[in-house]
C-alpha cells in the first residue's frame, strides 16, 4: 500500500545520506529514482536530501539518478536550478554519457517549472550536448529538445510532452529493463561465463582472446545417425557413389597427367601481378584431364542461410556423399584457417563455428553455367583430437549424369584437400 511505499522511500533516503559508503548511497539513489517513476506521490518524501546528495555521490549511476530526481522534484526544491548549474559548468569533465543525458533531461524539465532561473542554463546545456559526439543518443535527444522548443507553436504543447507522466511505470517492468535482446545474445554463448556475468564476452574479454561464435542453421543438415560408409582409401578413386551405389574404382580408368610445378609460380590469387615464386600458394593436386574440364566454380557466389537450408533439404540424404575422417597432420587454430584458403578456390562459407572438440563449416560452391551451374553443398567437420576432416556433400542441380556428377564430386574433394594442403601430410 501507499504507507509501505512511503516507509521504503524513507529508509532509502536514510541510506542516501551514508556518505562513507559510496556504493550504498549510489544504489539508494538508483532505487529511489525507480520508486518515484512508479509512485510519483512520494516526491515530497525524497526531495529534501537531493541537493546535498549530489555533492558527495560520485558513482555515475547514482549521480545520474540524483540528477533525474532533481528534474522530477525540481518544482518543490528551491535550490534545484543552482545545484544543476554547477554540474552544467563542469560538463566537459563529465565522462559518463548517462550522467550527461540525465542532466539534459532534468534541465529541460526544470525549465518549464522555473523558466526565469533556468533559461540561460538550458541554452548552455543544449549547446554543449548538440556538439557532443561521445554519445549518439545524447546528441539526438539534445537536437530533439532544441527543435521542439524552437518550432512548437504553443509552449504548453512542449511542456506537456516533456513533463508528461506517461513514463510512469504501468507494467511489471520498465522499458529499459526488457533484456530479451541480451538474453537472446547470451544464448549464443550459453556454456560460458557470459551467463554468470550477464553480459557479452566483449564486455570482459580482450578482443584478441574472444572465441567467435557463428550461428549455424537451426537444424543439423544431415542427422548424426546417418549411415557412414567405411572407406579404406580416402583418395579420389575410393569415394563411394551414394547415388548409384557404384564405387569409383569401377569407373573407367583415365590416364593421369602431372601438372608441371611451374603452376604454383604462375597463380596470382590476389591479382598483385608480382613474382609469386617465393609465395606459398596452394597447388592443385594432379588430376585426370577429363576431370580438369568437369569442374569449374564461379567466383563471388553468395548464398544465405535460408536458401542453403532449402537446397540442402531438397536433396535426399541417400544422395549425400559422405567422406569420413581424412587424416590431417595438423589443424587450424580458428575458422579463418579453413575459410580463407577455400575462398581462394571459390568454395565459400555460409556459416561456421568452433566447438570444444571440433570446427564445423557449412560450405558451398557453384559451377560455371557452361558446366551445368549446379551447387555443391558441403558440411565439413574438422575434429581436433586427433585432427581429421569429414565431409558430407550434396549436389543440387546441374549435371544429372551419375558418372559426370561423381567425377565432379571427386574433383571437388581433391580441390578442398589442395586448398587445405598445409594441414595434410
Amino acid at each position: 500500500g501507499q504507507g509501505a511505499v512511503e516507509s521504503i522511500a524513507r529508509r532509502l533516503v536514510e541510506m542516501l545520506d551514508l556518505h562513507g559508503i559510496p556504493h550504498i548511497s549510489s544504489e539508494a539513489a538508483t532505487s529511489l529514482a525507480s520508486l518515484v517513476r512508479r509512485h510519483p506521490s512520494i516526491v515530497s518524501v525524497v526531495s529534501a536530501p537531493l541537493p546535498r546528495a549530489l555533492k558527495y555521490i560520485s558513482e555515475p549511476a547514482g549521480k545520474a539518478s540524483v540528477i533525474f530526481l532533481l528534474g522530477e522534484c525540481g518544482e518543490s526544491i528551491v535550490e534545484a536550478p543552482y545545484v544543476l548549474e554547477k554540474v552544467i559548468d563542469s560538463y566537459d569533465s563529465i565522462a559518463d554519457a548517462a550522467v550527461k543525458t540525465a542532466l539534459l533531461g532534468a534541465t529541460v524539465k526544470l525549465f518549464f517549472y522555473r523558466p526565469p532561473e533556468v533559461k540561460n542554463m538550458l541554452g548552455k546545456v543544449l549547446k554543449k550536448a548538440t556538439e557532443d559526439v561521445s554519445s549518439q543518443d545524447l546528441h539526438d535527444r539534445a537536437l530533439f529538445y532544441y527543435r521542439l522548443l524552437r518550432s512548437s507553436p504553443d509552449t504548453n504543447i512542449a511542456k506537456s510532452i516533456v513533463t508528461s507522466k506517461s513514463m510512469t511505470m504501468s507494467t511489471k517492468h520498465f522499458a529499459e529493463e526488457d533484456d530479451s535482446e541480451l538474453r537472446a545474445a547470451l544464448m549464443h554463448e550459453f556454456n560460458t561465463l557470459c551467463t554468470i556475468y550477464r553480459c557479452k564476452a566483449e564486455n570482459f574479454i580482450d578482443e584478441e582472446n574472444i572465441v567467435k561464435f557463428v550461428k549455424v542453421p537451426k537444424e543439423h543438415p544431415l542427422p548424426r545417425e546417418a549411415p557412414v560408409t567405411p572407406v579404406t582409401d580416402p583418395g579420389v578413386n575410393a569415394i563411394t557413389n551414394h547415388m548409384g551405389g557404384v564405387a569409383m574404382a569401377d569407373a573407367p580408368q583415365q590416364s593421369v597427367t602431372t601438372v608441371p610445378s611451374t603452376v604454383s609460380a604462375e597463380v596470382d590469387l590476389l591479382g598483385f601481378g608480382d613474382d609469386l615464386s617465393a609465395m606459398s600458394v596452394p597447388t592443385p593436386a594432379p588430376v585426370g584431364p577429363a576431370s580438369l574440364q568437369s569442374l569449374s566454380l564461379k567466383s563471388g557466389v553468395i548464398l544465405n542461410g535460408e536458401d542453403y537450408q532449402n537446397k540442402w533439404s531438397s536433396v535426399p540424404d541417400a544422395e549425400a556423399v559422405i567422406i569420413p575422417a581424412l587424416a590431417m597432420s595438423t589443424g587450424p587454430t580458428s575458422t579463418d584457417g579453413v575459410e580463407e584458403p577455400l575462398k581462394a578456390f571459390n568454395v565459400f562459407t555460409m556459416a561456421s563455428g568452433e566447438l570444444p572438440t571440433e570446427f564445423k563449416f557449412f560450405l558451398y560452391g557453384q559451377e560455371e553455367d557452361a558446366y551445368g551451374g549446379g551447387f555443391f553443398l558441403i558440411q565439413a567437420v574438422v575434429s581436433k583430437a586427433p585432427f581429421n576432416l569429414s565431409l558430407t556433400i550434396k549436389p543440387n542441380g546441374g549435371d544429372t549424369n551419375p558418372t559426370k556428377r561423381k567425377e565432379k564430386i571427386d574433383q571437388l574433394v581433391e580441390l578442398i584437400k589442395s586448398a587445405l594442403g598445409e594441414y595434410f601430410p
